[in-house]
């Protein structure tokens, strides 16, 4: 029959003593011999009261980040191989938002208020009219504003580089005035059933105009890019008398 050795039980009290006394300490106990390949100057804090050598031993290794093997029955003590560093985290950029809500703001201001919250080049080009804006926009994208402030007004956005950049969308061509002629044609005779003609604000022939500076619109405008006015009241009006006069 054969006998197992009984494994010597370990009593060990730390309060702040240097790790290698503690395994000095440790390995006294089991009267066994050891190597430290490490040097730990470092506090260890336990109790352990009867407790199994082997389990003492990983309990001690386990607080300063040790191993232990055996070689030829000695405990030789040394460092955990270190981990391979976690992979870097992929960072999802967010879409940029802004808040834009005021009374009587101009096109330049708002463009440096995006340009500062968003951290992105807004500029406007030179040419461009510095209208004035009504904007009620607690959190959009920065192309969901630029869309708000060129919808209608006849200017657009495009990107340019890392920024974007606000111009006129195209100026429209108004059609020159008829030269004043010296003779007045002869007046012609009434037909005897006249018919009348839809009251209109705008001539066929003519483009409409904004009552401030006379610019001449177009039909998608709310706002005159001259000159800043509201026009869109007026180029509903006459988009709607121009559906009515088209046949059905």
């Amino acid at each position: 029959m054969m006998f197992r050795r009984q494994e010597t039980l370990i009593t060990l009290e730390s309060r702040g003593k240097d790790a290698r006394e503690v395994f000095a300490e440790l390995f006294a106990q089991a009267k066994v011999d050891f190597v430290l390949q490490v040097d730990i100057a470092r506090p260890v804090y336990l109790t352990l009261r009867e407790t199994p050598f082997l389990r003492a031993l990983q309990l001690l290794c386990e607080a300063t980040n040790t191993r232990y093997s055996i070689r030829d029955g000695v405990y030789y003590i040394a460092p955990l191989a270190a981990a391979p560093p976690p992979p870097p985290v992929q960072a999802t950029e967010r879409p940029r938002t802004v808040r834009l809500v005021g009374s009587g703001l101009t096109l330049r201001g708002i463009a440096a208020e995006i340009s500062k919250q968003a951290g992105v080049k807004v500029t406007v080009s030179p040419d461009t009219p510095d209208l004035r804006f009504n904007l009620n926009l607690p959190s959009v994208s920065v192309e969901a504003a630029l869309d708000a402030l060129c919808d209608g007004t006849g200017l657009r956005w495009q990107k340019q580089g890392d920024g974007y950049v606000i111009a006129p969308s195209g100026t429209p061509q108004a059609r020159p005035a008829a030269a004043p002629t010296a003779q007045t044609p002869p007046a012609r005779s009434a037909p005897a059933n006249p018919r009348t003609a839809p009251s209109r604000p705008v001539a066929p022939d003519q483009p409409l105009r904004c009552p401030k500076c006379r610019y001449a619109l177009q039909l998608d405008w709310r706002y005159c890019p001259i000159c800043g006015a509201y026009v869109k009241h007026l180029t509903d009006r006459a988009k709607r008398e121009q559906e009515a006069q088209q046949p059905r």
